[in-house]
């Protein structure tokens, strides 16, 4: 079982080290890149969580897949192998996210709809959500197909359901207790 303490102790040395060095967002980027492209490939993510693989394999295997990777994020990868800590890497760049939102005083707002917004919904609504909120927001985009229609905004541990499935959902408890 992984461990967000563990994943908040790398998140933590490598953001304090971005920090120093002024690339904060370039090393979140770079490790972005490199969570997405592992996670898309399940023989990689099977490979790299494989306790019987030799750490030595596993470096060659993150040397050929991000040859173009910043010796910052090569030294991080090889810690992670070394410390048997590579299938934390989602985990660690959640985390290393969390303290750049919070370092730069914004407040991550997660937003699930039924389909991709545009480009001018998503500044319509951010601009509205930082009038609300009084804070600067970073919006986190997901599609859920289960939500039919509309929106979920959840920020600061509120949530505000505004989804047709969740309408439809109260329109049946009403029927429901009028039974």
């Amino acid at each position: 079982m992984r461990s967000q303490e563990i994943a908040r102790r790398y998140a933590a040395a490598l953001f304090q080290l971005a920090a120093e060095e002024n690339q904060v967002s370039p090393i979140e980027g770079e490790l972005s890149r490199v969570v997405q492209a592992v996670s898309e490939e399940t023989d990689v993510k099977r490979f790299l969580a494989h306790p019987l693989v030799p750490r030595e394999q596993k470096s060659r295997l993150l040397e050929q897949l991000f040859p173009e990777a910043s010796p910052r994020m090569k030294n991080f990868l090889e810690l992670l192998i070394r410390n048997q800590r590579e299938t934390y890497l989602d985990l660690i760049l959640d985390e290393f996210t969390k303290m750049r939102t919070e370092a730069e005083g914004r407040v991550r707002v997660s937003v699930t709809t039924a389909y991709a917004l545009t480009e001018d919904q998503v500044t319509r609504l951010s601009e509205r959500l930082e009038k609300t909120l009084h804070r600067p927001v970073q919006l986190d985009e997901r599609i859920d197909d289960a939500v039919l229609g509309g929106l979920r905004i959840e920020a600061d541990g509120h949530v505000l359901d505004g989804t047709i499935r969740a309408r439809l959902a109260g329109l049946r408890r009403q029927l429901e207790n009028r039974r």
